[in-house]
């Protein structure tokens, strides 16, 4: 047993079984205040945009084209390109959906999700079939890359949709030097 010399009455312990207690204690005491502060600092929304926002306004800028050049061809080119523009709309509900659940959000209702359209003061042509492809190309492509830097449903998501515009363009519309 360690001890110290006191005045009063010779050797007293420095190392008693309460003090070890006490001071055992207030240390776990400590650590766990300190734990929850470092916790809350740490919770919050993450930094930067969702990275899925930019897959949204790629899906809502497909789907407007497609709309744009479906009335500027033949009928029955022009039902497929509608085709184009309602499975992009779906794609830009889904995304909608996943970027609100992430920021635990309700689900914004359609007239605050649709995106805002613009007119010029010239009328510019009707897009081709080949821009609704070359649209529907960059889209599959941006989410081909951003599929692997996420995971579980995100990764997911993002895969089906790059899938998706992939056949879109590749089946759905005819392109030059493809037979019909």
């Amino acid at each position: 047993m360690l001890g110290v010399l006191s005045q009063d009455s010779g050797v007293v312990p420095a190392l008693t079984r309460r003090r070890v207690l006490l001071d055992g204690g207030r240390g776990l005491v400590l650590l766990g205040l300190l734990g929850a502060a470092v916790t809350a600092c740490g919770s919050g929304a993450p930094a930067g945009p969702d990275p899925l926002e930019q897959q949204l306004e790629l899906a809502r800028h497909d789907s407007d084209v497609a709309t744009a050049a479906a009335k500027a061809v033949p009928p029955a080119l022009a039902r497929a390109l509608t085709e184009v523009a309602a499975e992009r709309s779906r794609h830009a509900t889904a995304l909608i959906e996943e970027i609100a659940r992430a920021a635990r959000k309700p689900t914004p209702t359609s007239s605050e999700s649709a995106s805002p359209t613009t007119t010029s003061a010239a009328a510019a042509p009707p897009p081709s079939v080949e821009d609704v492809v070359a649209t529907l190309r960059s889209s599959a492509e941006s989410a081909t890359k951003l599929a692997p830097t996420l995971s579980g449903y995100r990764a997911g998501l993002l895969g089906s949709i790059a899938a998706s515009c992939t056949a879109l363009y590749s089946v759905a519309l005819p392109t030059k030097g493809r037979p019909q």
